[in-house]
């Protein structure tokens, strides 16, 4: 089961001739986001066939996964597209993989965009430098009691 993690988006542009893509992969993942509660026998088929269709509309998923398994990026079905921008529709998104979600969406979004992921063990930064080239930042790790890293 995916972890809600608090989720920060920084200029992320959408590409205008992806923009129909993404919005349709966005509502895609979100309508099936409750996969993991269907019967194991259908959940097989359904997942098979989400994957299918992820490869058939993004190359970098294609990438990151076989012709009947990888990552399921629900995550994405917790953003939207207004005005050309990318944003999180939710104070919290459930993720498994941040640079899944992110390597899929710099397909989508234009280089320099930032995500920002904050949990309970520490904040990582993603930029997209272009399409399947994205670079990671380590912050701080979150301590435990709620101080800072400076209170050392």
């Amino acid at each position: 089961m995916a972890t809600p993690v608090r989720c920060q988006v920084e200029s992320a542009h959408v590409r205008a001739d992806q923009a129909d893509a993404l919005t349709a992969l966005i509502h895609q993942l979100f309508n099936r986001r409750h996969l993991s509660y269907i019967a194991s026998n259908e959940r097989t088929w359904l997942t098979v066939e989400l994957v299918q269709s992820l490869r058939r509309q993004s190359t970098v998923y294609r990438a990151m996964s076989s012709k009947t398994t990888g990552p399921l990026p629900f995550a994405l079905g917790y953003f939207r597209v207004a005005d050309g921008e990318l944003e999180p529709v939710s104070n919290a998104i459930p993720l498994d993989d941040p640079e899944v979600l992110v390597r899929l969406l710099s397909e989508f979004i234009e280089p320099g965009a930032r995500l920002v992921f904050e949990t309970d063990t520490g904040t990582e930064a993603w930029t997209i430098a272009g399409k399947d080239a994205v670079t990671c930042e380590q912050a701080s790790p979150a301590a435990a009691d709620g101080g800072s890293a400076d209170d050392a």
